[in-house]
């Protein structure tokens, strides 16, 4: 079991991420800490595989924080999950090895691929097997390993956040939804939701199931594939 250290200053938005990372297989929330002081002490205390961390903090700076752990020889893992947008965080925090870095507000879809790339690498690290250069170039490019992002050469009337969205939606719920479903829970109208599920069908992302009801014609249902 991979342990979590949460480090965010908003005890709504804390218990928000503990219940995401609660919905991953292999992962555990041993703690959250409010403040820099609290990151300091539970970090000590509870030896985290993982710190899920936060920039702003009333009593200090996350990326900061940072530059403390690697100055303190202290090499826990670091996904930073921030508002901050500016390039300079960025090119600081990898410099400091962060394994990713997550733009709020983060949807649940983006979350978890994150979490479960850091569960792949953290398999291929503890491997006994003779490095070759190929495996060596994995870890290299290991934020990189990922499947062709949907969001490239969508077709015309579908955006990237939208069906980011869409595929948030379908990951909370593993029972086949409608498009109607879909649309309420995101605020969106039915068309528009069910044209991003059918497109998410003819990507093989998702299956469908027609439901027969009392009257009318049946109403397609869909849910994430849970294997290729």
């Amino acid at each position: 079991m991979i342990k979590v250290l949460i480090a965010e200053d908003d005890p709504r938005i804390a218990l928000l991420h503990q219940n995401m990372v609660e919905k991953i297989a292999g992962f555990e929330v041993v703690a959250i800490a409010n403040t820099i002081n609290e990151l300091k002490e539970y970090n000590e205390l509870m030896n985290p595989d993982l710190l899920l961390l936060d920039v702003y903090f009333p009593d200090g700076n996350g990326i900061d924080f940072l530059g403390w752990m690697r100055n303190n020889a202290i090499y826990t893992d670091v996904i930073l999950i921030t508002a901050a947008k500016e390039m300079a965080s960025l090119e600081k925090s990898l410099r400091y090895g962060v394994f990713d870095y997550l733009i709020k507000p983060i949807m649940f879809y983006r979350f978890s691929a994150s979490l479960q790339k850091f569960r792949d690498y953290k398999e291929k690290v503890t491997t006994k097997e003779e490095l070759s250069q190929s495996k060596v170039d994995e870890f290299f490019n290991k934020t990189m390993q990922t499947n062709k992002p949907l969001h490239v050469g969508l077709p015309k009337g579908v955006d990237g956040i939208t069906l980011e969205k869409i595929l948030s939606a379908l990951h909370q719920n593993e029972a086949f939804c409608s498009a109607s479903e879909i649309a309420e829970a995101l605020g969106i109208n039915r068309t528009t939701s069910r044209r991003y599920l059918e497109y998410l069908v003819s990507m093989s992302k998702v299956e469908v199931d027609s439901l027969y009801g009392s009257v009318g014609r049946p109403e397609r249902k869909y849910r994430l594939k849970t294997t290729d």
